[in-house]
């Protein structure tokens, strides 16, 4: 009601809500199911805003949304096979293939996160796993591998965030710039395993740890992906909706809800 007044609309002249979440979620049933990244249980949530508003809601996972916001807003206009990827406080994946959106019996298809890259688990997931790509790149797990890695990181820079271990790396700092490596090659294989399951024309990045490093993250992915893919190789490129584009998808989904 408030984002109405504020652009001077009237709520019964809006035609569709579209919300975009972090999963796992069940989108028949609109709610949100143990986040991986939140201490939530079972949360509904197309249910309250359809009955306080009286307006047809929809639910997608915020990767979805993304992708879909990229193929009706962004880059993606005229693809009928591309993929987004964010990497931000975890990591996630909406897929388009042949014109269709992805979503799977409960709406969580492609969930590029929970990828396993180290088979032999030194790290775990905070969906409780072993081993994903998730638990090793995310924004909220560097700080973790570092921990795993480097001892000597830690002691010179203190108790590590995403922050503090991309300023070491533009620094120079040889700990660091070393895992940087690490990351950028589980980065890659990761990556890697999304365009060999989908195949897409295009790829696009968006999430914080994307957006606010992207020589880091995407230049060494397009350096190093044809080390591991069958598939050709797609464009790869950093979304120009920035940290917009899952909200482009949900106002696309809801359009077409």
């Amino acid at each position: 009601r408030r984002s109405c007044e504020a652009i001077d609309v009237k709520v019964d002249e809006v035609k569709g809500i579209g919300i975009a979440s972090t999963g796992p979620l069940d989108v028949e049933k609109g709610i949100l199911i143990r986040p991986t990244n939140l201490p939530f249980g079972k949360v509904p949530l197309v249910e309250p805003v359809r009955k306080e508003l009286g307006i047809p809601t929809s639910l997608l996972n915020d990767c979805s949304a993304g992708v879909l916001g990229e193929k009706t807003f962004g880059a993606g206009k005229g693809c009928e096979n591309l993929v987004y990827i964010n990497i931000g406080t975890g990591i996630g994946g909406g897929a388009i293939v042949d014109g269709n959106l992805l979503l799977g019996k409960d709406g969580n298809a492609a969930e590029i996160g929970h990828f396993t890259v180290d088979p032999k688990g030194k790290l775990i997931c905070g969906c409780g796993k072993k081993g994903h790509w998730e638990a090793y790149c995310s924004g909220r797990n560097i700080p973790n591998f570092v921990e795993l890695r480097s001892e000597e990181l830690i002691s010179r820079y203190g108790e590590m965030s995403p922050e503090k271990f991309f300023k070491a790396v533009e620094e120079g700092d040889r700990e660091a710039v070393s895992l940087m490596e690490e990351i950028s090659k589980l980065n890659a294989i990761g990556t890697a395993d999304v365009i060999d399951a989908y195949d897409p024309e295009l790829v696009t990045f968006g999430g914080t740890v994307v957006l606010e490093n992207e020589e880091r993250i995407v230049n060494p992915i397009r350096g190093r992906i044809e080390d591991h893919i069958r598939n050709e190789k797609p464009e790869i490129i950093v979304t120009p909706l920035k940290d917009k584009v899952s909200l482009y998808g949900a106002i696309a989904r809801a359009l077409e809800y």
